[in-house]
């Protein structure tokens, strides 16, 4: 118990350092609304940040959007960074570098899964308006994954407020390690982090189908190319295809919603014989309040069921559900930037426990 004041204390230290910081960010934010308004608005729509849970993000996810195309024979470009702290475990845990011992409480045909990782996700996109009926677009990302240095930040976080680790503390702090286990044998082994790699090259189209003053909807669809490598975990190793609908409804002038649906079809992994995968759907809500200068909040929600079948164990099935709260800052009327912060919201261990998102979006006029 001698040990328990001290660790309190730098609980308590950590959480002022975040509250200041906190109050600062508010203070800019304050300022920067102040300024002189565009006589054009800024970019809208949701934060383009896809879910972040390490084994997803293997497979062709939804990349949220608004319901409209760009302007007439315009261009877009963003540059798109998300950092996730992820640990999650299907119980019990055992000797995760030894498949028996792994794999050794659940039936033949379950899915064991362990990950503790923290991920660095990297995109660039591009998207050009080529007609009046149809908008193209590419994504590159680049992914590393390691051991992070978080995990001490999210274990006071979690004894600041009486929250379960779910686990964490059975493994030591910001180690690395990705396993996915079926009928004894390891579809992912990954126990040493990689060097920073691309991943999955994906092309996306994207045509209007209703305007109506105030709603807007369009249809899109995308196919994941094989770039990447399931060996450093960036990219599944199949083709993947995905439909999905954008719809943004604008009730008055600083209030924005946005809806997202998605449907991806997987393709055959890497190694995927005998590890049986489901599609992949996604349904994203996202407010948006834009204020009278350069500055937007934005809260957005996301919940995804993954690529695993039903399982008696969980939770590796179940509905995995994460949100977003951040700002878009305006620096002209073609140039914005993202500020975000991600938290999940369920509580079965699918998605990560904390993500940063951060974002540069440049349109030509």
């Amino acid at each position: 118990m001698a040990g328990f004041p001290l660790h309190r204390n730098r609980v308590e230290k950590r959480f002022l350092n975040a509250a200041r910081m906190l109050r600062r960010t508010i203070a800019c934010s304050l300022l920067f609304s102040a300024l002189p308004a565009f006589s054009q608005t800024p970019h809208t729509g949701p934060f383009m940040q896809r879910d972040q849970f390490p084994v997803r993000m293997l497979f062709l996810g939804l990349r949220p959007e608004a319901g409209d195309l760009l302007p007439r024979r315009s261009v877009q470009w963003a540059l798109r960074l998300d950092y996730a702290n992820t640990y999650a475990s299907t119980l019990p845990v055992g000797d995760t570098l030894i498949a028996d011992d792994y794999y050794r409480a659940a039936p033949a045909d379950e899915y064991r899964l362990f990950v503790d990782t923290e991920t660095l996700r990297v995109s660039v996109d591009l998207d050009w308006r080529i007609s009046s009926r149809l908008q193209i677009g590419a994504t590159m990302p680049f992914l590393k994954h390691g051991g992070g240095f978080l995990d001490g930040v999210v274990e006071g976080f979690h004894g600041l407020f009486n929250l379960s680790n779910g686990g964490r503390e059975w493994a030591p702090q910001n180690d690395y390690g990705v396993f996915v286990v079926r009928n004894r044998r390891f579809w992912i082994r990954s126990v040493e982090s990689a060097a920073f790699r691309p991943g999955d090259l994906v092309l996306r189209a994207k045509t209007p189908l209703d305007r109506d003053g105030e709603f807007i909807l369009s249809l899109a669809g995308a196919v994941k190319l094989s770039t990447g490598d399931l060996e450093t975990l960036t990219g599944s190793g199949g083709t993947d295809f995905q439909a999905s609908m954008f719809a943004t409804w604008r009730p008055e002038r600083h209030l924005v919603f946005h809806a997202n649906l998605a449907h991806s079809r997987l393709g055959m992994p890497s190694r995927g014989e005998g590890f049986p995968l489901r599609s992949i759907t996604t349904f994203l809500l996202a407010f948006e309040y834009r204020t009278q200068g350069r500055l937007a909040a934005l809260v957005q929600s996301q919940v995804n069921i993954g690529p695993f079948p039903g399982s008696r164990l969980g939770p590796l099935n179940r509905t995995a559900i994460e949100a977003t709260a951040g700002v878009r800052y305006a620096m002209s009327e073609t140039l914005s930037i993202d500020v975000g912060l991600t938290e999940n919201l369920s509580q079965y261990q699918n998605t990560p426990d904390v993500g940063l998102h951060a974002g540069i979006v440049w349109r030509t006029p």
